[in-house]
């Protein structure tokens, strides 16, 4: 049986993966319901009976963000153990920046760029969305699990050259809209892509060391406890051993010889 740590890991795991790479994301599917168009989409007086792919696809994509969004939000969460929440984090890591790596590959051979027509070629599709995906998802991470990931991105200079790309792709695209746009601005700031503003804290950097601290307080709490029980039980077991007593004298009388 799987403790309920690692229960917990596999299952926020499963659930990212799925987010990341699940099939839905790549499809622009024909029964996304689409808002009525405003009055800036109305063409002399007629309005727009079907929405273009990259409509579709926005709200598709929006659609995710808010699935990964929780997904992430579940992890920060959750109360598995340090080493657990920080493996975890690494496999995601290493899998976002694997297919950063591969659709980046798949762009430049087609020489798709931002500001193209959108793509009707599923390979150079899934490789666009691909990017989206996992530069948010990045964000996310490195935003609300700040001190984990940094760790584990820091130590990989490679990384930094492809999310810098990764982000200008995504911004230039014009898919990131509204907080999703900010998410890219956020995130620059907090990797030292582009300077930060002089308001900007991350309040989930101090939230970490501050649980992280508690952590450490209550192990140490829990080790002195046991300790303390250890050396409870060992004085009653000294305590309870039956004293040894020496050989007594007869107090009948003696017979003389």
């Amino acid at each position: 049986m799987w403790s309920r740590n690692l229960y917990w890991t596999f299952f926020v795991y499963v659930w990212i993966i799925n987010t990341i790479f699940g099939p839905y994301m790549l499809i622009v599917s024909e029964e996304v319901d689409i808002p009525p168009p405003e009055d800036s989409e109305r063409i002399e007086g007629k309005v727009q009976s079907k929405a273009s792919k990259y409509d579709r696809y926005v709200k598709l994509f929006e659609h995710q963000r808010a699935i990964q969004l929780d997904a992430i939000k579940s992890l920060q969460k959750s109360n598995m153990k340090y080493d657990h929440k920080y493996k975890l984090t690494e496999t995601m890591v290493k899998d976002i920046f694997r297919v950063l790596e591969e659709s980046k590959n798949n762009l430049t051979e087609f020489g798709f760029v931002p500001g193209d027509p959108f793509p009707e070629n599923e390979t150079v599709r899934d490789a666009m969305s691909n990017v989206f995906e996992n530069t948010a998802m990045f964000g996310d991470l490195i935003l609300r699990l700040p001190d984990i990931t940094h760790d584990i991105y820091d130590k990989n200079k490679h990384w930094e050259f492809l999310i810098g790309w990764a982000v200008w792709f995504s911004m230039e695209s014009g898919v990131f809209q509204g907080p999703h746009e900010q998410l890219l601005s956020l995130m620059s700031m907090e990797l030292g892509l582009i300077p930060k503003d002089e308001s900007f804290v991350n309040p989930y950097q101090e939230m970490e060391i501050l649980k992280e601290m508690e952590e450490a307080e209550k192990e140490l709490e829990e080790k002195q406890n046991k300790e303390k029980s250890d050396k409870s039980k060992k004085k009653k077991t000294q305590n309870s051993k039956p004293k040894r007593k020496g050989p007594k004298l007869s107090g009948g009388h003696h017979t003389e010889l």
